[in-house]
C-alpha cells in the first residue's frame, strides 16, 4: 500500500508502474536464465531507481590492491556450465539494503554464507549490518559504498557476524563483537 502526496502523483506513478509491468512481461516471454517480477520499485522509474539505490556516494580507492588469490592447478574442463546454487542450498533468502549503500556488505555476507555452505554444509545467515556498524576504521566507508571485493577479504577474518545478533536497519546501532 504506497501514500502518494496526492493524486497527480498517483496517477503519475500509476503510468510508470504499468510501463514497468509491460516490461516485465515482455522480458519474462522470452527466454533467460532469470525472470523479473514487480516489487517495492515497479513505481520508480529507471532513473528515480538509479538515483537512490545504486551506487549511493561511492568514493573509489586510486589503487586496488592484489588479493594474492590464484587458482593453482585447476583444470575447468569438467566444471559444468552453470550452477544454481540455490538448488544446492546455498544461498539465503532475498534481504533489502534499504536506502544504506551498504551493496558491499550484502555481496560480501552472500559470497561468505555460500562459502560456509559449501565447507561446512551448513547455511548461516551472517549479519550485513554488523558489517556496516563494525566499519570503524572507515576502509569501507559504511552506507556510503565499497567494494565487495574489499570486504569478502575481511570478512573471513571477522568472527562476529552472525544475522541473530542483528537484521540490517540501514542505520547504526549493533554492537561491534570484536
Amino acid at each position: 500500500n504506497r501514500v502518494y502526496k496526492d493524486g497527480t502523483e498517483k496517477a503519475q506513478r500509476f503510468e510508470v508502474f504499468k510501463a514497468n509491468v509491460a516490461f516485465i512481461e515482455s522480458f519474462n516471454a522470452g527466454n533467460h536464465k532469470f525472470w523479473l517480477g514487480v516489487n517495492q520499485f515497479t513505481d520508480l522509474t529507471n532513473d528515480e531507481f538509479k538515483a537512490t539505490k545504486t551506487n549511493k556516494g561511492l568514493k573509489r580507492s586510486g589503487s586496488q590492491a592484489p588479493t594474492g588469490f590464484k587458482y593453482n592447478n585447476v583444470s575447468t574442463d569438467a566444471l559444468p556450465a552453470a550452477v544454481d546454487w540455490r538448488t544446492k542450498g546455498a544461498v539465503t533468502p532475498i534481504k533489502d539494503q534499504g536506502q544504506c549503500g551498504c551493496c558491499w556488505a550484502f555481496s560480501a555476507v552472500a559470497a561468505t554464507e555460500g562459502i560456509v555452505k559449501l565447507s561446512t554444509g551448513k547455511l548461516v545467515s551472517l549479519s550485513e549490518q554488523e558489517l556496516v556498524d563494525c566499519d570503524i576504521h572507515g576502509v569501507d566507508q559504511g552506507c556510503e559504498g565499497q567494494l565487495p571485493l574489499h570486504r569478502t577479504r575481511r570478512t573471513m577474518q571477522d568472527q562476529h557476524c552472525k544475522q541473530q545478533c542483528c537484521n540490517h536497519q540501514g542505520l547504526r546501532g549493533c554492537a561491534c563483537q570484536r
